[in-house]
């Protein structure tokens, strides 16, 4: 069975990898031939990449107009190696601004298609867009979701959120210590992300620990810490192990994304910033996204669970405010922590990796 995989974010590469894992679960008699585009994970499950994509991620225009020439002048390669061979299943996950893209190649080539994840998922109201006519087959991680996906003919199926299979839900038991930081899987992001954060953490004690996406640059992003932060040389950097380390922290400090939903899975209450060049910011807002929440807790259960700053309110003193409160105000700590529990009702059943796979491997 011939399964090519286009992930372009680093939550992507994870739902992609566990999809992998899934499919050889279920059929251990059956041959694969995986390959695809995405990171560490797909890399480390076997899958031959055509492209590495860890540096393909964008947010607004601006961003994804800089990634552009360096992201079409490998599409051409991609595309060939979808015509070439016999065509087979065509996982798409999330990435909209190129899978959309390569939906149209692998259709026109014979290959059946499969979504997992589709762009935007999270927003109410969001149309289907191209989205029926492209797919054989939708997962989708929210009922909403795939509602309205199905209503506009779609063959789009709600298994619930994987992060739910993948980390599961409980915290873990005993102590919990010190601050998480998550400052986000793009380089932009770090670039953004890290100057605001070494003036929030200014003056803490120690026990601050980095939470670095799979195939980060640690020395890098350590150095570069390091000029930000100059005293702060025992911070600790850890790649590759989010959920580790938010189940052993108190409170997280969290660039707004999917690494917002695995802190509150992970039962670490947070504070979350979203940082973004000014012309992104514009964008944001004269698209109409002023005053509207950044962060997936808040946007689930659609009220305000956690501290957001973002924009204007990106203040230090703030921030390292409101996770003080986190540490040591058990009212603060235990009014998230109740909202927590309720998100697992919204992510719906436990074994979306699971059906996925199953639905993948029917498609053959």
């Amino acid at each position: 069975m011939r399964v090519f995989l286009s992930a372009g974010e680093a939550s992507g590469d994870l739902y992609a990898a566990a999809l992998v894992r899934e499919m050889r679960r279920l059929a251990p008699d059956r041959s694969f031939t995986f390959e695809g585009l995405g990171m560490a994970r797909l890399r480390s499950e076997g899958v031959d990449l055509v492209a590495d994509t860890s540096n393909w991620g964008a947010i607004g225009i601006p961003q994804a107009l800089a990634r552009a020439p360096h992201v079409l002048a490998r599409l051409p390669k991609v595309a060939a190696r979808l015509r070439a061979g016999s065509p087979g299943l065509f996982v798409a996950v999330d990435f909209g601004y190129v899978n959309m893209r390569l939906c149209r190649t692998a259709k026109a080539a014979g290959w059946k298609v499969l979504y997992f994840m589709p762009p935007g998922a999270w927003q109410r109201g969001r149309t289907a867009g191209e989205l029926p006519p492209l797919t054989d087959a939708i997962s989708t991680p929210f009922e909403w979701s795939a509602r309205t996906l199905s209503e506009a003919g779609a063959n789009a199926h709600w298994f619930g959120h994987p992060l739910l299979q993948i980390f599961g839900q409980a915290g873990i038991d005993g102590p919990r210590d010190g601050l998480a930081i998550l400052p986000g899987s793009r380089d932009h992001e770090l670039r953004l992300n890290l100057p605001i954060t070494a003036s929030v953490v200014r003056g803490w004690p120690e026990g601050v620990e980095f939470a670095l996406a799979p195939g980060a640059d640690r020395d890098r992003i350590s150095a570069m810490w390091s000029r930000l932060a100059p005293d702060r040389r025992k911070d600790k950097f850890t790649v590759g192990a989010a959920s580790d380390v938010l189940r052993r922290a108190m409170a997280a400090l969290v660039c707004s994304g999917t690494a917002t939903l695995e802190a509150a899975l992970a039962d670490c209450p947070m504070v979350v910033i979203y940082r973004t060049g000014p012309l992104t910011h514009l964008q944001a807002y004269l698209a109409g996204f002023k005053g509207r929440s950044v962060s997936l807790p808040n946007i689930l259960l659609q009220r305000a669970v956690v501290p957001e700053f973002a924009g204007w309110r990106l203040r230090p003193a703030a921030i390292s405010t409101a996770l003080r409160a986190l540490m040591t105000d058990g009212n603060a700590r235990n009014a998230q922590l109740e909202a927590f529990a309720e998100i697992s009702t919204v992510l719906g059943p436990r074994d979306a990796v699971t059906r996925t796979a199953e639905l993948a491997l029917g498609m053959a």
